[in-house]
């Protein structure tokens, strides 16, 4: 589902501003909702979302906001209407989390970001 805020909304060069979509949704049981920005938001106006990916849970029934930082050299100035971000439903399936003294080894093992390149 794509999503547009309801009112015109600038995020300066660096600064992070809330925008309203206005928007409500039921989200199932069992699912959630991913809010994503779409790829012309983040390459053209180099805005990502304040948080990385917003997650709505089942439960929430408010407006959905978007948090978006400016990561360019320009502020950017977004329309009312205009779509930036992207609203994925995806079901989910609860696990049971106990904590344990230490963690099986393995393969890759605790070589962190770019160790299996």
């Amino acid at each position: 589902m794509d999503l547009a805020l309801s009112h015109d909304l600038t995020v300066p060069v660096g600064g992070h501003r809330i925008g309203d979509t206005g928007v409500h949704v039921a989200i199932p049981e069992g699912h959630v909702g991913m809010l994503f920005v779409r790829s012309s938001t983040g390459i053209k106006r180099n805005l990502v979302l304040s948080n990385g990916t917003g997650i709505i849970d089942q439960g929430f029934r408010g407006a959905i906001k978007i948090s978006l930082h400016n990561t360019g050299t320009t502020g950017q100035r977004i329309k009312a209407g205009q779509y930036i971000a992207q609203l994925v439903i995806i079901p989910i399936h609860p696990h049971e989390t106990c904590e344990v003294p230490a963690l099986q080894h393995t393969q890759r093992g605790i070589n962190g970001i770019g160790s299996s390149d």
